[in-house]
């Protein structure tokens, strides 16, 4: 059986949204909803979020050892290292990146997506990109490698932003992968539906939605579409 490490990638400096990751969303704040569900996947051994070593992220640290999670700092322009960093001394075979500008992140899809890596032999999953097959609803996303694709990536001569995006070099074909796109099926493929928070206005969005549901920490992600539907959203 293989053991998983999930990286939730966040920060504080976002141009567009200033604080992002401690703004309210219900009763919690998007860290916190990000990083509860993330930790009801039970693919996972461990949660790490990986945020920068600049001094506006001191919030976000003590933010996640309130909440009992633990966190690493590295670099706020090259991800990708932040993230061999975050990984340094962990033997995990699966390697999973969470957005944490995703706070409906569905642990069941978390799931899913491990376990297709494997069971297909690829060494890179998705099911959050609207290119290929992916047809999951926007906010449910997550990207899963092989522990050897990691270290493969994170030791290729990639450009500052492939480094930055973290898995763009496999995406645009810089590195060679063998990819699977994991399928929705039923209330989950609704690609047309999106729950990330990049603006103010997007967080609005979906405080409207919460509130109408409502929608708690628990809610899966099949819950949320059907919510959003009948609140036409």
């Amino acid at each position: 059986m293989s053991s998983a490490t999930a990286v939730v990638q966040a920060r504080l400096g976002s141009t567009r949204f200033p604080g992002k990751m401690l703004a309210t969303l219900g009763e919690h704040t998007l860290l916190e909803w990000v990083v509860t569900r993330v930790k009801g996947a039970r693919s996972l051994q461990r949660v790490v979020v990986a945020t920068t070593s600049d001094a506006v992220d001191d919030r976000l640290v003590a933010a996640c050892q309130q909440l009992g999670v633990e966190s690493f700092r590295g670099s706020a322009d090259d991800v990708l290292a932040r993230f061999a960093g975050a990984l340094s001394g962990d033997s995990a075979d699966v390697v999973v990146r969470v957005c944490a500008d995703n706070p409906f992140v569905d642990p069941e899809c978390i799931d899913t997506v491990v376990a297709e890596l494997v069971a297909s032999g690829s060494e890179y999953a998705f099911n959050h990109r609207p290119h290929g097959d992916g047809n999951y609803a926007d906010g449910f996303g997550a990207e899963a490698l092989t522990r050897p694709m990691f270290e493969k990536l994170a030791a290729s001569p990639l450009t500052a932003a492939q480094r930055e995006h973290v898995t763009l070099a496999i995406v645009d074909g810089s590195v060679p992968s063998r990819v699977h796109a994991c399928r929705a099926t039923g209330v989950l493929a609704r690609p047309e539906l999106r729950f990330d928070v990049d603006t103010p206005a997007d967080l609005a969005r979906l405080e409207i939605l919460v509130r109408k549901g409502p929608i708690s920490l628990a809610a899966t992600g099949v819950e949320i579409v059907e919510l959003c539907a009948r609140a036409n959203l």
